[in-house]
């Protein structure tokens, strides 16, 4: 054992290294994928996770040692903060403009995983890939300016991503169909694995789609889901336990199990977990980072250097560190660090069955459809987002809501889990839509509220924009016609979240070409900052309409890459 790991535990991997070329902050989604291609070309990297490790045999050579330790208990994910800071200790507040005195909200709002594997080991893992024209609607919507907006081309394009695109969906092992999708961006190979076993409420969904307009084109959804045994990891056997919880038995393809895993087994990269990183420490100029401040698992406080450093903690995790680490925030010469949030925009069209739809037997949705993603700059085919196919609730959540309403419920709610009398006769349609950057909309430090370590928590500035409202009262009644035209009983539209309810967190340390108008440049690299990086949500210049982690680990993996290469990021891809 080296000096460095006597001086700090928690380790997984090689722990004989004790100089790096890079630093990464979180080993999500973003900082596993530039892990991957960092280690694979020979750079020793060190990883920061602030949150603990769930897995057993991560950096294992044998797959068949590889174990999730955490099982699938919903209470203890989704209200017992098992993977996630807990609201009372480590609160974020919320506002709906600049102006509003107090808060809207105080507590769990936009609450990420802190965990190994970031929040992708508890997502559902729908993986497609954007379109061609997310990359340019900057230019595209020139011609129909939208007041308080802020979209801009991004500094790469489809044509730049797409070979990263398939590494990626080769590391996670996405099932699909090519070609299925009419609206994606042209493929140099297919998916691993065809598409699993379909699910019974996104055929009949489909279906009605097909009856209400037989141009609409469902297909079935691209996920990091084993169909068949890949990378040493089994097939999916539709448990239904595919959101909220991670897989027991890692047929999901998350982050983890696959690229942090592969950046492991390289032995060229050591994982610190419960590492909590507060803040950068910079030189004199302030235009260079010479190391980094942590919290151990004690809660003493550590110093960590290297040569790089890559932020991947998320986009609210991120920006918070930038901003604790100078006045202002580190390499904020053009004012945007914590400006341009988006999340995306759900609209949810529900149906209520005399049937049982079985909707919690499979990979949550099986198909979607994107035929109400739209057009730029058409006002008869608004920007709206990918439509998944899917059903109802999980059986904890119906049975406590039967509970805690129904007289002396309470003493029957194995009973209404078992019998599930509403969640197993849900038809859900779910538009994930683009949403509107707007300056505005923005993270900051709040001035008077601090965390349980006496820091300043993240405070959201937030305002939906007629843009995407508008594209809710487009598209909402078009869903709710292919709904009752499966046989719904009754349907209806909730109401739109007054506080996001999508872990989708971006945009919130842009990256492009004009060090005016963005924070990092077309490589991940802060304009101002010589050696610091960025490789999560945060340098979305737009939120696209479709799931972002495929996107994320793609074009973590193409920063990874041009760190080795800059004048050819697809050097450092594997020869195939």
């Amino acid at each position: 054992m080296s000096a460095f790991s006597k001086k700090y535990g928690n380790q997984i991997g090689n722990t004989s290294l004790t100089q790096f070329d890079v630093l990464i902050i979180g080993s999500g989604a973003g900082g596993s994928a530039a892990a991957e291609a960092l280690t694979r070309n020979g750079q020793k990297v060190l990883i920061l996770e602030a949150g603990i490790n769930t897995f057993q045999g991560l950096d294992a050579s044998d797959p068949q040692n590889l174990k999730t330790l955490s099982g699938n208990d919903q209470l203890k994910f989704s209200n017992r903060y098992f993977i996630s800071p807990d609201p009372e200790a480590e609160p974020k507040v919320f506002r709906s403009d600049e102006n509003e005195k107090g808060y809207r909200f105080w507590g769990d709002n936009s609450l990420l995983p802190r965990t190994v594997g970031g929040a992708a080991i508890i997502a559902d893992l729908l993986v497609p890939r954007f379109a061609p024209d997310d990359f340019h609607l900057g230019t595209l919507l020139k011609k129909t300016p939208m007041a308080g907006t802020t979209f801009a081309d991004w500094p790469v394009d489809y044509d730049q991503l797409e070979k990263f695109y398939c590494h990626t969906e080769q590391v996670i092992g996405a099932q699909g169909e090519a070609g299925a999708n009419p609206f994606e961006g042209p493929r140099s190979a297919p998916y691993p694995m065809k598409p699993g076993l379909p699910m019974y409420v996104s055929l009949k969904a489909a279906a009605a789609a097909k009856k209400v307009n037989p141009d609409y084109s469902p297909f079935p959804n691209a996920a990091a889901i084993n169909s068949r045994p890949y990378g040493g990891r089994p097939a999916c056997v539709n448990c239904g336990f595919c959101i909220g919880v991670p897989c027991v038995s890692s047929a999901k393809g998350s982050p983890a199990v696959t690229f942090l895993r592969k950046a492991l087994l390289t032995r060229n990269c050591l994982l610190m977990t419960e590492t909590k990183v507060t803040r950068l420490l910079m030189d004199s100029s302030k235009r260079k980072v010479i190391g980094v401040e942590a919290l151990d698992a004690k809660g003493k406080v550590v110093q960590v250097k290297a040569d790089r450093y890559i932020l991947a903690a998320n986009p609210i995790e991120s920006t918070r560190i930038v901003l604790r680490s100078a006045p202002g925030g580190v390499g904020n010469s053009s004012g945007m660090v914590g400006r341009n949030l988006t999340f995306h925009f759900k609209t949810h069209a529900v149906g209520i069955f005399n049937e049982r739809l079985h909707a919690h037997r499979g990979r949550i949705s099986s198909h979607c459809m994107v035929d109400f993603r739209g057009k730029p700059g058409d006002t008869n085919k608004p920007l709206g987002g990918i439509v998944e196919l899917g059903g109802g609730s999980d059986p904890i959540a119906e049975g406590i809501a039967y509970a805690l309403q129904v007289p002396f419920g309470k003493h029957y709610l194995s009973k209404w889990m078992r019998e599930s009398p509403l969640r197993d006769r849900l038809m859900v349609l779910t538009m994930i839509a683009e949403d509107a950057p707007q300056y505005a909309n923005r993270l900051d430090l709040d001035p008077n509220i601090k965390d349980f370590n006496h820091h300043p928590v993240i405070r959201t500035t937030y305002k939906n924009h007629s843009f995407e409202l508008n594209a809710r009262a487009f598209y909402g009644p078009k869903m709710i016609e292919i709904v009752k035209a499966a046989g719904a009983l009754y349907t209806f539209i909730p109401p739109a979240a007054k506080i996001p309810d999508t872990h989708h967190v971006l945009g919130t340390l842009r990256f492009g070409n004009d060090p005016k108008a963005s924070v990092c440049d077309g490589n991940g690299k802060f304009h101002d900052v010589e050696n610091l990086y960025c490789v999560d949500g945060s340098i979305f210049p737009t939120s696209s309409g479709y799931n972002p982690t495929l996107t994320i680990m793609a074009l973590a993996n193409r920063v990874g890459s041009g760190m080795v290469f800059p004048q050819d990021p697809e050097r450092g891809l594997p020869i195939t």
